[in-house]
């Protein structure tokens, strides 16, 4: 079984290529979908989330995300902590979830921090999905209806897609029609489900 690590930046398309390569039998272990499950009401991380920030941080028996959000985007310090809480959890069930799909002939871990928390040294390939740094500002403004002064901010706690290119296995180009992005990913899909 091949393990793919799948990045890219905030509103790079890389949502849009997981659930292609889902569809087309590729299990995808979703990062990002994990975090909300540990946040929510119940979650495995509410606990640490209070003990580490505080009870203002938790309503409803759940994380604030807007608050946190806010306290975090603006302070490296802060999103440590976060990070640190949730990152070992999440990978502890990536690894469950690879267990269970040992079968498959690969799966993919759909993870935006992938580079920058040094999840891309357990993977065996890389696949970025990339736009440029301008089209990302433009896209998170429209997506998240920011301004583009933050728009910028949120996009500077993670490494440009320009940065993340040297590690990638594969580059997944979406900046031009999603057609092209989807032919590009349906190459791929078939190399390594022939290995």
């Amino acid at each position: 079984m091949l393990l793919i690590g799948l990045t890219g930046g905030m509103a790079s398309g890389k949502s849009t290529v997981a659930k292609y390569i889902r569809e087309h039998g590729i299990p995808v272990f979703d990062a990002d979908a994990c975090s909300h499950q540990l946040t929510e009401k119940g979650g495995a991380a509410i606990a640490d989330i209070a003990k580490t920030f505080g009870d203002e941080f938790i309503v409803d028996g759940m994380m604030n995300r807007k608050k946190m959000a806010e306290l975090v985007f603006k302070n490296d310090k802060e999103r440590e902590k976060l990070e640190k809480i949730l990152l070992t959890m999440i990978w502890d069930r990536a690894l469950e979830y690879i267990n269970e799909n040992k079968n498959a002939p690969a799966v993919a871990i759909d993870a935006p921090l992938l580079i920058e928390k040094g999840w891309h040294k357990r993977v065996d390939e890389i696949w970025l999905v990339y736009i440029p740094v301008a089209e990302q500002i433009r896209r998170v403004m429209i997506r998240d209806g920011m301004t583009e002064e933050h728009a910028k901010a949120r996009i500077a706690t993670q490494m440009t897609t320009d940065e993340k290119k040297p590690y990638a296995d594969v580059v997944i180009d979406n900046s031009g029609k999603l057609e092209d992005t989807l032919a590009r990913t349906d190459k791929e899909i078939v190399r390594v489900c022939k290995k």
